[in-house]
């Protein structure tokens, strides 16, 4: 027979490697593991035409080397620099739409009787006045360039901001490709090239339309719940002071933090089409998200809100200072260009483990 001790010792061995056996089965499976029983898809889709106005939901969108198409592809310029809500809050009131052609742009405010009518048809750069092209616009840590639209969209936001003249304030649309050389933010970008497996498949730059950092956006419901929770005064549905492009159903909050890469599925009655979306960082935040976005106001509660908040369980570290991080900042994979995603499609996480080269880790 065996005596005890040897049991014991024989014992302790088969649950040692039982346990080490299912923790390498937990970690190769770990970014699919939710998927088998709760899944997660899109809920929501919004697009920005003009920078810093109201978005439009929409039930499904093509992608292009920009990101989402007709996202962000007009702003308002002040003194060749663009402009956000920070400085002029009550652009966040600011309507569009697309006429039901969509030859058209519609640009309106409750309250002002006048509602701009811009053309969405292309820029072609042969037809283009070259005095009437910005090449120089200061947006972020980069520049844009443009092309100015008219006097008469100038004056509209003159007035709307309160502006004296329209001689500073002006109306502009990106340039056609063959003008255009904005890419997403230095410091994503050499984040990507830093935490690719394959450098490359990083050496070219991803191009961004005027958004402020990156190509897309998305946050989870979940998260804007737990945020909720966490806020002395409920703000339900505040994410609109986040301007993301997705929102996503089916996780656990803050669970995207984790994400390394996802895949949408999108099913039509014929074929189904896969897009990747690589993560590229998390999204740092400023005070325009205490704006409401209804009454275009910077901080209507005087209580900092959600900014307040987010810094007790969101603050991070980098080369700049503290940050906190709200939202995820994700490119596209260039062979998707030209396919679409639509509300209901379903997302599988494809890796996990994502670790910023920029931002500290957040506590847990």
């Amino acid at each position: 027979m065996f005596d005890k001790k040897y049991l014991f010792n024989i014992s302790s061995i088969i649950l040692t490697s039982s346990f080490l056996l299912y923790k390498l089965y937990d970690y190769f499976n770990k970014e699919n593991k939710l998927n088998k029983f709760n899944e997660i898809s899109i809920d929501k889709i919004i697009i920005y035409p003009v920078k810093a106005c109201k978005g439009i939901e929409v039930k499904k969108c093509k992608l292009t080397e920009y990101g989402f198409e007709n996202d962000r592809r007009w702003m308002v310029i002040k003194d060749n620099r663009y402009v956000g809500q920070k400085p002029y809050p009550i652009l966040s009131t600011v309507k569009t739409e697309f006429s039901d052609d969509g030859l058209f742009l519609l640009i309106s405010k409750e309250g002002i009787k006048k509602q701009l009518k811009i053309p969405t048809k292309p820029l072609n750069s042969s037809e283009m006045n070259p005095e009437l092209i910005y090449s120089n616009i200061s947006t972020l840590d980069n520049i844009s360039q443009c092309y100015d639209q008219g006097d008469e969209a100038a004056q509209w936001f003159s007035n709307i901001m309160n502006e004296p003249s329209s001689g500073t304030i002006r109306f502009v649309q990106m340039c056609p490709p063959d003008l255009w050389k904005r890419n997403i933010r230095k410091h994503i970008g050499d984040n990507l090239k830093a935490i690719s497996t394959n450098h490359d498949n990083e050496k070219e730059d991803y191009k961004n339309s005027l958004s402020n950092s990156c190509q897309v956006m998305f946050l989870s419901n979940s998260s804007i719940d737990d945020l909720n929770k966490r806020v002395e005064k409920n703000r339900i549905g505040m994410y609109d002071r986040f301007r993301p492009n997705l929102i996503i159903n089916g996780t656990t909050p803050f669970q995207e933090d984790d994400w390394k890469s996802i895949e949408i599925e999108n099913k039509s009655t014929t074929t189904t089409t896969t897009i990747e979306l690589k993560i590229a960082d998390g999204n740092a935040r400023c005070p325009v998200v205490t704006i409401d976005q209804d009454m275009g106001v910077l901080d209507p509660y005087n209580d900092d809100e959600p900014l307040r908040t987010l810094k007790t369980f969101r603050k991070v570290d980098c080369v700049i200072g503290q940050k906190v991080l709200f939202g995820t900042y994700a490119v596209t994979n260039p062979k998707d260009i030209g396919k679409f995603i639509s509300v209901g499609d379903k997302i599988n996480i494809l890796q996990v483990g994502f670790s910023s080269n920029y931002y500290s880790k957040i506590s847990k």
